[in-house]
């Protein structure tokens, strides 16, 4: 019972510090307000003409939740842990009885909350303009706001690892950049290279593995197979049968939130026995 009062402490703390992050509330009005352009511009976010427009907007939200929120999840938690060890507060708090564990698990906690209220928040609000001024399928809708909670922890465990090691804020940034350029633009565009190079003779198989090695095209997977009006209006047929199937996308970003989280405390705990954080 301690240890969870303990856990449950820490993360109290972490999600009131968060909150006060002007950061995180700027990207969440952008969600809002790219949400209230595509209800008034309708299909011009994903450029296409002549489609429902419910679907466009889907679709439009689909783009605009897989831009913004793994950049929201790795500039947040990029000083995770490494600036309370710079303040010095992090070796008054392991002072206490208190473990490594304890510790690292409560900070994870309160910044995937606050994350999560971010997030909710505005794809929230969102969601109530585009269902008055577009008629997107609420249940459709809920579908995306619970996947992109999902891609939010992915990229936050993520940059839990990166900030460990980094040591340091400003090199932490500058990798998090880095990677949400890579993991949003350049790996799908390295895929449609080699599908150009090869001439399209990639087996099937092998291309939908390829997209699981990407926590965003694993989002974008599990939206083409369960929110089915984001698919229609980029011409995508309902089967798809060279994407990996709604079991295996949701294993993989499954995977992507946890495999970098149990490394990054791995890394955590032995540092910070060595007191070597930074």
């Amino acid at each position: 019972m301690r240890q969870t009062d303990v856990v449950l402490g820490i993360a109290r703390k972490e999600f009131g510090d968060r909150l006060r992050n002007r950061w995180i509330w700027t990207v969440s009005a952008l969600l809002v307000a790219a949400a209230l352009a595509v209800a008034f511009f309708g299909a011009a976010p994903v450029g296409v003409v002549g489609v429902q427009r419910a679907g466009a907007a889907m679709a439009s939200m689909m783009n605009l939740t897989l831009y913004l929120v793994p950049l929201l999840a790795l500039v947040m938690g990029c000083g995770a842990v490494i600036d309370e060890k710079r303040r010095g507060t992090l070796d008054l708090i392991l002072v206490h009885p208190l473990s490594p564990g304890e510790y690292f698990l409560g900070t994870f906690l309160g910044f995937a909350l606050a994350l999560s209220a971010a997030v909710a928040t505005g794809l929230a609000l969102s969601g109530v303009a585009l269902r008055a001024w577009a008629g997107v399928s609420v249940p459709e809708y809920l579908v995306l706001v619970v996947l992109a909670l999902a891609l939010g922890a992915a990229f936050l465990g993520l940059s839990f690892l990166l900030s460990i090691l980094s040591r340091d804020r400003g090199r932490a940034v500058a990798v998090s950049v880095l990677v949400w350029i890579c993991a949003v633009f350049v790996f799908d565009l390295a895929l449609v290279g080699a599908l150009i190079l090869s001439k399209g003779d990639v087996p099937a198989g092998l291309f939908g593995a390829l997209l699981l090695l990407n926590p965003t095209d694993a989002f974008r997977m599990l939206c083409f197979r369960w929110v089915g009006s984001a698919a229609s209006p980029l011409g995508l047929s309902a089967e798809m049968p060279a994407a990996p199937s709604a079991a295996l996308s949701a294993g993989a970003l499954l995977l992507w939130g946890v495999l970098p989280l149990l490394l990054s405390y791995v890394l955590f705990a032995r540092r910070a026995a060595e007191d070597r954080l930074v």
